[in-house]
């Protein structure tokens, strides 16, 4: 099957001179995570949540500290050589560029003109529809499982996303997965980020009631943001012995990147839209 087949179209696009804070709010509007970047009416590059992660980072990759979005150009965050691929590319090799450039979404170009994007979720849609039977949960899964518990701070889990090069964190209590915290959990929750400092919260603290009186406001004081206010309240898995297909359906139907995968009960490991793109890739070798 080819590109032209699962593409999406239109695509959303600014210009490469207009702040990170408007990809932003495009991707909220229009509830994707990938904008192709223009200039002079071609496509220059893409940008997706990981690369506004970056933007929202200080200079130097310094996690603890944060800087606003809002006049910081997307032709600052956008790097290395624009990538894309013709309508008539079959499928497998479109996915295996991506996965090559460490890419999660491909602009479309037919005689110099823009006319879709293929996207890491258009390849597992592919997938699920296309090849059941394939392969089991457990043989696509990867093993390496990071976690962080749920009073971990943004700023470690930051550090575990670039040092592991994910773009998601189990949260777990013990061995029991609990929620997961994506890059688009970051970028698309409401927080402070006052300049020079990591995002915070405001939080109350009162003295106790005398007797019937009510309870008063003794001070507020900022600490930071921590995974458990991002993370996503509702929890989805997968046994280790189903269908990789029902896996890449279950992600589309909630609108999930991974599923952790689990067997007899116990959590041992998590099967991602990359593992699903790893598999589409490989058939075209």
């Amino acid at each position: 099957m080819k590109v032209a087949d699962i593409i999406s179209a239109p695509v959303i696009c600014m210009h490469s001179t207009e702040p990170v804070a408007h990809a932003r709010n495009l991707m909220l509007r229009h509830r994707i995570k990938h904008i192709v970047v223009l200039e002079k009416g071609k496509p220059v590059g893409t940008l997706s949540t990981k690369d506004l992660i970056k933007a929202m980072m200080a200079e130097g990759g310094a996690i603890d500290k944060w800087r606003p979005i809002d006049n910081f150009s997307a032709s600052r965050v956008i790097s290395g050589k624009l990538i894309t691929v013709d309508p008539s590319t079959h499928i497998s090799k479109a996915a295996g560029m991506m996965l090559k450039h460490g890419t999660s979404s491909i602009p479309i170009m037919k005689n110099d003109e823009l006319v879709g994007i293929l996207t890491k979720t258009d390849v597992v849609r592919y997938f699920a529809s296309n090849m059941a039977g394939l392969a089991k949960v457990m043989e696509l899964m990867t093993s390496k499982i990071i976690t962080a518990n749920r009073q971990h701070s943004l700023r470690h889990i930051l550090e575990l996303m670039e040092q592991n090069k994910v773009g998601r964190v189990v949260i777990a209590d013990g061995e029991r997965p609990i929620g997961i915290v994506t890059a688009a959990d970051i970028v698309f929750a409401q927080l402070e980020t006052p300049e020079g400092g990591a995002p915070q919260q405001m939080v109350k603290f009162t003295r106790k009631a005398e007797r019937a009186s009510r309870p008063k406001c003794r001070y507020v004081k900022s600490v930071s943001i921590t995974a458990e206010n991002v993370m996503r309240p509702e929890l989805f898995t997968i046994a280790a012995d189903k269908d990789a297909a029902i896996a890449a359906d279950v992600m589309l139907k909630n609108n999930v990147g991974g599923l952790p995968v689990m067997e007899d009960d116990k959590f041992i490991g998590i099967i991602t839209k990359t593992d699903i793109m790893r598999k589409v890739a490989e058939m075209g070798d």
